[in-house]
């Protein structure tokens, strides 16, 4: 039984009615024994009802896909029809009535919509003679159409007037469903772009790495917007340390990335709209990529018309690259940009902080020509102490710090103290043990740096109690302090002092094993020696390299 027939060697327009909709029109016509036909403006059948009547099926249906081609009334009667027409009768079929109207849409015919009806079905030569054609039996057609109930002319047009009214409905009501199902897919679009702009947005905390915060953004952006690759191109002036990387399933030769890096940032310097290129192939500028990659779009990061950088995504999934695709981008690089600009002022106040507090600490250690490049060694031990924990990077970063601010109140103790060649007396010791205190005091009205002042006030506390000033014991002592303390001894005794030459670094090693529990925190002095003697060996080294300029610093204050 065919109940509908498609030619896929030719493209045939769509249905406008959902096939659905179709059957459901079908079985409400069905029961008063009508048969619902679509046919396409050349004539042949688009849809028939595949539930109808036999008598439709085996007479009607063929009469309408392989008409007499001596007669061909099915397209003969589309092709009367126009965008204008109302419902009409045809005499398509011999023995049976069919009312059919057009299907229109922004005034083009896309086809026609038949009800068929037993028009008083009988013998006649007619119908012998497309019998004998379809090799049908006639006695049998005819006991199919006496089931069927008869219709007249004003009838089948009532019909068909009916099925008009319930089609433009149908049309309606699916056009509104592809205008409420497009606006919902806009909707979801504008939801993802928003929740991705924010999501971008809450990332931008000032101490974060540019290098986490661009990676997040890319593999963000690599999910919305459905692209192979994303990438984010720094301008040099930036200063920031950021090289060129492309996240994303495509891959390019090597040095692809950095020489469309520096391409895109030259174009940028003279331009401050996005780019966009959907033929990379026939671009003049990037042909070079047309063999790995056919879409490219670029937007610029933009602060007070200067140029920081830009990101750019490659190959987008489902179609090419449009306007809203630039806006979405657009909008995100503005976001990114806001970050990166507070970045480098970060990155500037901050170097300007760091550099006066080595300054500072250089001034510490050149009071004392024996303890040259102490504070700097300290910082470095207990930054490397704290990563051994595992510690946060600001926290970690804070230690650093706190390391180097450690003997900060030593500016404060006489220099015939400090540079006393010799063990100290009672009275010269009680001058040194003041200089925590001092540098708490010293530090205590600088708001930025008061987090680090239990590292400076209690970094010469013992484990055990007997430390000073406070005398505490245990992990009543502020981690940083008991981090400081094992760092400064360890310094301590790799270097040489007045009274004795610096011991070696396993000796040292064992020397904090053998005080931990008793001056040292056990659990900080395992984790110290955990790593062996190369990395507090490799530290000091490199130290020893860079402590030029904290000789000149001493030879300066000396000559003065």
């Amino acid at each position: 039984m065919a109940s509908q027939t498609t030619d896929k060697s030719t493209a045939k327009p769509p249905l406008t009615i959902a096939e659905a909709a179709l059957e459901t029109l079908s079985a409400r016509f069905r029961p008063a024994g009508l048969y619902l036909i679509m046919l396409r403006p050349d004539g042949t059948v688009a849809y028939n009802d595949p539930s109808a009547s036999l008598f439709f099926h085996r007479y009607v249906l063929p009469m309408l896909q392989y008409p007499d081609p001596a007669s061909q009334a099915a397209a003969t009667g589309v092709q009367l029809l126009n965008v204008d027409s109302n419902v009409g009768l045809w005499n398509a079929v011999p023995g049976v009535m069919l009312a059919a109207f057009p299907l229109v849409e922004k005034k083009q015919l896309l086809g026609v919509l038949a009800l068929a009806g037993n028009g008083g079905f009988k013998l006649g030569e007619d119908v012998l003679r497309n019998c004998s054609r379809l090799g049908i039996d006639a006695t049998w057609l005819t006991q199919q159409a006496d089931e069927l109930p008869t219709y007249g002319e004003e009838a089948i047009q009532k019909q068909a007037r009916l099925l008009l009214t319930m089609v433009r409905d149908q049309i309606r009501l699916t056009s509104l469903e592809g205008e409420l199902e497009s606006l919902s897919g806009q909707l979801a679009n504008t939801y993802e772009e928003l929740s991705l702009i924010y999501q971008i947005s809450s990332g931008m905390r000032i101490n974060r790495q540019p290098q986490d915060f661009f990676k997040q953004a890319c593999l963000d952006v690599l999910e919305v917007m459905e692209v192979r690759g994303v990438g984010v191109a720094l301008a040099p002036h930036t200063e920031l340390k950021v090289d060129p990387v492309l996240y994303g399933q495509l891959s390019l030769p090597p040095g692809s990335i950095p020489r469309l890096a520096e391409q895109l940032l030259n174009i940028f310097a003279g331009r401050k709209s996005p780019l966009l290129s959907n033929d990379l192939s026939n671009d003049k500028h990037f042909s070079w990529l047309g063999e790995q990659s056919k879409h490219l779009l670029a937007v610029p990061f933009l602060r007070q018309d200067k140029v920081l950088g830009c990101m750019f995504v490659l190959d987008k999934a489902s179609a090419d690259f449009d306007s809203v695709d630039s806006k979405l981008l657009n909008s995100i690089a503005n976001e990114s940009a806001i970050y990166l600009e507070n970045a480098m002022l970060f990155d500037d106040v901050h170097g300007l902080m760091m550099g006066l507090l080595h300054s500072l600490t250089a001034a510490v250690d050149a009071k004392d020509p024996y303890t040259c490049g102490h504070s700097e060694r300290v910082a470095l031990f207990s930054r490397y102490l704290a990563q051994q924990l595992k510690l946060s990077d600001h926290a970690v970063e804070r230690i650093y710090m706190a390391g180097l601010l450690h003997d900060v109140g030593k500016l404060g103790v006489p220099d015939n103290v400090l540079q006393k060649a010799g063990r100290l007396d009672a009275d010269e010791f009680e001058k040194i043990k003041k200089h925590p205190d001092i540098g708490a005091k010293i530090l205590q009205d600088i708001k930025q740096v008061r987090d680090i002042i239990p590292g400076v006030l209690h970094h010469h506390e013992r484990y055990d109690g007997k430390g000073y000033p406070g005398n505490l014991h245990g992990e009543n002592i502020p981690l940083m302090g008991r981090i400081i303390c094992l760092a400064d001894c360890f310094d301590a005794m790799t270097t040489s002092r007045t009274y004795r030459k610096a011991l070696p670094l396993e000796v040292a090693m064992n020397e904090i094993r053998r005080c931990a529990g008793t001056q040292f925190d056990p659990s900080l002095a395992e984790s110290f020696l955990l790593g062996g003697a190369d990395p507090l060996r490799a530290i000091i080294q490199n130290h020893n390299s860079q402590a030029t300029k904290v000789l000149d610093l001493q030879q300066i204050m000396q000559d003065a």
